[in-house]
């Protein structure tokens, strides 16, 4: 792997980012977790940022196109369980004139339709309906995906839908009972079907929040970095991602067995520690959640 670190006048050997932007994907994938939680949100806000009616086939089709081109571009990079969370209680819950009845439709023609299965065909991909046996109007999407996509594949995308944020946490515990499951690793291959390894970054959109739609069960067992983008619906770009990949590699590890002296070094900066910043403060814009800018 290309090194990519400079050394300080501290003696502290800290990633230089723009080498970093620079590396191959294959020296990007060495840094980048396993397994990847994505939940994204505000498809129909980047819808109408494009120019896309957020109503009708339209917003299905374009949608599809700006989800299939981010899944690539995570596999890309050394993601290897892709697990993302598309449906929750709160679109189940929506008023929206025919949003609800499209809402079945459009993620199963969506994620199983004869486009979608030819598309990880040809990539490659192991796709996954999590939970699908336990949901009535997923149970024929779910079995298609496990007939017509590879079982060996490297890369899998877990698809996520919930109506309800108590339903995961009943499947789990029906899905150990009837394997009697013993350990973390029987409870995942009872639920999943697979000993996923566990999530290690976060990446979702707007407010920062969590539920069980956001964090599916057993997937967290270790730390969880998160981080949540103000750009709306599938809109990652390389750029972004790699800026993700960075921080997760590099500045989060902060953690010194010896931390002599570390303390004290708060004192050089003193203001920023005393500017009394809360991440997750926000304003509104409109109808949306932002964050709020601190003043000084």
């Amino acid at each position: 792997m290309t090194p990519i670190h400079s050394r300080t006048d501290t003696g502290d050997t800290t990633p230089d980012f723009v080498r970093f932007c620079e590396l191959s994907l294959d020296d990007v994938a060495l840094l980048s977790p396993r397994t990847m939680i994505y939940a994204a949100s505000g498809t129909r806000r980047a819808a109408a940022l494009n120019g896309i009616s957020t109503s009708g086939d339209e917003f299905a089709v374009w949608t599809q196109g700006e989800l299939f081109r981010t899944i690539e571009l995570l596999f890309l990079h050394g993601i290897c369980h892709l697990f993302m969370p598309m449906l929750g209680p709160s679109q189940f819950n929506e008023a929206t004139p025919e949003y609800q009845k499209h809402l079945w439709r459009w993620f199963e023609e969506g994620l199983t339709g004869t486009d979608a299965i030819a598309k990880y065909q040809r990539a490659g991909w192991r796709v996954r309906i999590a939970g699908s046996e336990y949901i009535s109007e997923l149970k024929q999407a779910g079995r298609r995906l496990i007939e017509q996509t590879p079982n060996d594949a490297s890369h899998t995308l877990w698809c996520y839908a919930i109506p309800a944020y108590e339903t995961p946490w009943r499947w789990m515990l029906e899905a150990a009972q009837t394997a009697q499951a013993k350990t973390l690793a029987d409870a995942k291959n009872a639920l999943y079907g697979d000993n996923i390894p566990p999530a290690s970054l976060y990446l979702s959109t707007g407010k920062p929040l969590m539920s069980s739609l956001q964090l599916p069960p057993l997937l967290v067992n270790g730390p969880l970095q998160c981080y949540w983008s103000q750009r709306p619906g599938y809109s990652l770009d390389q750029r972004q991602l790699r800026a993700i990949i960075y921080d997760y590699a590099y500045l989060r590890k902060t953690w010194k067995k010896d931390k002599s002296g570390r303390a004290e070094q708060a004192l050089a900066e003193r203001d920023l520690w005393e500017r009394g910043n809360v991440l997750g403060v926000g304003i509104r814009k409109g109808p949306f959640w932002y964050p709020a800018p601190f003043e000084d």
